[in-house]
């Protein structure tokens, strides 16, 4: 699959989807559509991995150019979800770095006791505004907030006050770069796990 460029600063338009795990979720019960000048992203929670394969079929046929998954699935899901949808789109993985260890560790373990922090998915969506434009979705225990941001520099910011705010997950969605993401990393001094794409769309677009 071809991925759009611009000559421009902002990237060419891009039709993204994020699958994600959500404690309970019932197939197709849950589902966002947003469109930007991004493109149009769309998020599915799912109640367990296997499910995710049909999901991202589905995504695909109607139009999905990225497919994100959460960092709940294994990347072992990655080239059974590439090829169940033929290749079509691009696909990546959330993954954590060994700084994020220890705190991802943590994490697990209070979800597992019915009790995990919060979890924040910042999400690159042009024009976007992180505080009028987040919304939140629950499936007890498990409580995700969604935060748009319209640029890395705001999902810095945003992932340090999450990080001085009890969260003890943040994964980044949308097309972050390498660099993007390593400023995540620092702004939150180790103070929270945080997840990126097993790839950035910036080096795929070189």
């Amino acid at each position: 699959m071809a991925v759009p460029h611009s000559s421009g600063h902002r990237p060419a338009p891009l039709n993204k989807a994020i699958i994600y795990e959500g404690y309970g979720a019932k197939p197709g019960q849950v589902r966002f559509v947003r469109e930007s000048a991004s493109g149009r992203l769309t998020i599915v929670a799912i109640g367990e991995p296997a499910e995710a394969p049909g999901v991202a079929r589905q995504l695909v046929d109607e139009g999905a150019e990225l497919i994100e998954l959460c960092g709940a699935l294994s990347p072992a899901w990655k080239p059974k979800i590439s090829e169940e949808i033929g290749y079509r789109a691009l696909v990546s993985s959330i993954t954590y770095g060994i700084e994020s260890l220890v705190m991802g560790a943590a994490f697990s373990s209070a979800y597992g006791e019915g009790k995990p922090p919060r979890e924040a998915f910042i999400i690159l969506e042009s024009d976007s505004d992180p505080v009028r434009d987040r919304f939140e979705q629950a499936f007890a225990p498990q409580h995700t907030t969604f935060i748009p941001v319209p640029d890395e520099a705001t999902g810095s910011l945003i992932a340090a006050e999450l990080a001085t705010s009890g969260y003890g997950l943040i994964e980044l969605y949308g097309g972050f770069s390498a660099a993007g993401a390593a400023a995540v990393l620092e702004a939150v001094e180790g103070r929270v796990a945080v997840g990126i794409g097993s790839f950035t769309l910036d080096a795929v677009r070189r």
